[in-house]
């Protein structure tokens, strides 16, 4: 079932006609005539209207087709900095500059009792890697 024919089915349960649904979450018909009908894919502006609007509906389902009482001990969001640096490795300031265009980044501290919070590094083709400092 896809996300299309999950919000048909959430009309159907609600016994509400399509108009009356998109008053009750506060869209245009319009927007519901060309979800349900293939023109348009909902936005998540829509999605999280239909969550507000039903608050009992439980969004794994409506998003993914998921049903999270299938998946014991399944984590509610999936963890956002999957790998993690040791904290001794967290605690080195090592910059080499690998070109002429990056520049080493020195900062003294007299006296200071800061901690790593989070790290990110970006790289050259756009992608990022986040790491924390798990305490």
């Amino acid at each position: 079932m896809n996300l299309i024919e999950r919000i048909r089915n959430v009309i159907e349960e609600s016994e509400l006609s399509a108009a009356a649904f998109a008053d009750k979450i506060g869209v245009q018909r319009s927007s519901i005539s060309h979800i349900l009908s293939g023109r348009n894919k909902p936005s998540l502006d829509f999605i999280l209207k239909v969550l507000d609007a039903f608050p009992t509906l439980d969004s794994d389902w409506l998003l993914l087709g998921k049903d999270i009482s299938q998946t014991p001990n399944a984590p509610i969001l999936p963890s956002l900095f999957p790998e993690e640096v040791p904290k001794e490795s967290a605690q080195k300031e090592i910059v080499q500059p690998s070109s002429p265009q990056h520049e080493e980044i020195q900062e003294t501290h007299t006296s200071s009792n800061k901690e790593v919070e989070r790290v990110t590094v970006f790289y050259t083709d756009g992608t990022c890697s986040t790491y924390t400092n798990k305490k």
